[in-house]
């Protein structure tokens, strides 16, 4: 899939590794001129807090705005990934050596949750997708502390 997209407010881009996914917030350059970036690891069993589900929950959550016309493009490092969130209707197969994109508008603020649905190795089920839907307005906020931080 390599839809086209048609003037989007902003760009994040999704790298596959195995067993984790790295964000490029490219919108948003430091003071070199480099994309700001994060990494989004599956939280260790013995790790996770009470209501948070194993397997599913990442140290860093991609963080979007809401009601913003995005384009996600995703790579992969390695291997043949997918980057997948059932409830946002996102689909998208990340191949080496290519980038695809999609098109995406979250409608309503909130938590949503996918995987990897391409068999990419040993742990290909240690790599969820969490995307965090936040007001425009506190968007920004958002990635800064989440960048500076690393609150998620």
């Amino acid at each position: 899939m390599n839809e086209v997209v048609v003037d989007p407010a902003m760009t994040i881009k999704a790298i596959g590794h195995q067993w984790y996914r790295t964000y490029e917030y490219s919108d948003y350059n430091s003071s070199d001129e480099q994309s700001l970036t994060l990494d989004s690891y599956t939280i260790p069993e013995d790790d996770l807090e009470l209501g948070q589900s194993r397997l599913l929950e990442v140290d860093n959550r991609v963080v979007l705005p809401a009601k913003t016309h995005l384009r996600i493009i995703v790579t992969p490092a390695d291997v043949p990934h997918s980057w997948v969130v059932p409830s946002l209707g996102v689909k998208c197969d990340v191949v080496p050596g290519r980038l695809n994109q999609i098109s995406i508008l979250v409608q309503r603020e909130g938590v949503y949750y996918g995987q990897c649905s391409e068999i990419c190795g040993t742990n290909h089920a240690f790599t969820p997708i969490v995307v965090e839907a936040v007001p425009r307005k506190d968007y920004g906020s958002r990635v800064s502390n989440q960048l500076i931080h690393g609150e998620a």
